[in-house]
């Protein structure tokens, strides 16, 4: 006789709640985020999505609940140490050092995995110099991977939008974490250049970090990438499951094309939750 252990979550939220005064942004909030898994999450503007990784990052304290990273609360630790522990991620709107070399801000994530922090990285201190050699190999290689190697030398300012956002992966990437939150990383980018990042975004769990926590807009990168989806509206869960089995549940449906769909919603069948922002 067989028995089947279940893999314990890489990264898990536990019924997690964030208040602004009167305004509640997350209600309740549990997901699970498996190795090797990329887990999209779905919901309409201004559902909870970034304050849900603001929350588990350390970038504003939760209300109620915890955050667990490989079984260890890590609830209410400072960015930098959540970091340390290996969770890194990319922005909504793009967060790069603008005027110091492409190079240079991937160098910045690699800090976050050497003994220099990053403070030191952007003021160039001498114990980070010592580190530079060996750190401009791993961070060019990084490059390598998202297609930038050829721009190395360039002010990150002057790459278009969608360069822009892959040097924020590999910067990201950089910091080899366990876990990696992408949050919306194709906003902005081309039908072409969203094909060419949800290609990479796939190759992501098991080569590069653990697993994938991804927020995003485009339905069709979402779907195609992610193992699992769960939905928020606001601040609530409304769904988790498969990508095919969220997109014909009812609470989604309405959440993203309003009860009015349902109600029309008879012997024509259902259609996928596509495309809606």
């Amino acid at each position: 006789m067989t028995s089947t252990t279940t893999p314990r979550p890489l990264l898990a939220t536990q019924a997690v709640t964030k208040a602004f005064h009167a305004l509640v942004a997350v209600f309740e909030v549990s997901i699970e985020a498996y190795p090797g898994q990329i887990l999209g999450i779905i919901g309409p503007n201004g559902a909870g999505k970034s304050t849900l990784f603001n929350v588990i990052t350390g970038a504003v304290p939760l209300t109620a609940g915890r955050v667990l990273l490989e079984g260890r609360d890590i609830t209410g630790l400072p960015m930098h140490r959540v970091a340390r522990l290996g969770v890194a991620r990319t922005f909504q709107n793009i967060r790069l050092f603008r005027e110091m070399s492409v190079v240079e801000n991937v160098m910045v994530g690699r800090h976050a995995r050497g003994r220099s922090g990053i403070l030191s990285a952007v003021l160039r201190l001498p114990s980070t110099r010592r580190e530079d050699s060996t750190l401009l190999d791993r961070a060019m290689a990084y490059l390598e991977l998202v297609g930038l190697a050829g721009r190395w030398q360039q002010p990150a300012g002057a790459l278009t939008t969608g360069q822009q956002r892959l040097l924020e992966l590999a910067r990201a990437l950089a910091a080899e974490p366990k876990v990696l939150l992408l949050d919306e990383p194709a906003a902005g980018l081309n039908t072409r250049e969203t094909e060419t990042l949800s290609d990479f975004i796939q190759c992501i769990p098991g080569e590069l970090a653990s697993s994938v926590v991804l927020i995003e807009h485009d339905m069709r990168l979402v779907m195609r990438a992610s193992h699992r989806v769960a939905v928020i509206d606001r601040g609530r869960k409304i769904a988790d499951g498969p990508p095919a089995e969220v997109q014909e549940d009812r609470a989604v449906i309405a959440a993203y094309l309003g009860d009015d769909f349902l109600a029309r919603d008879t012997s024509r069948g259902r259609r996928p939750v596509e495309g809606r922002p």
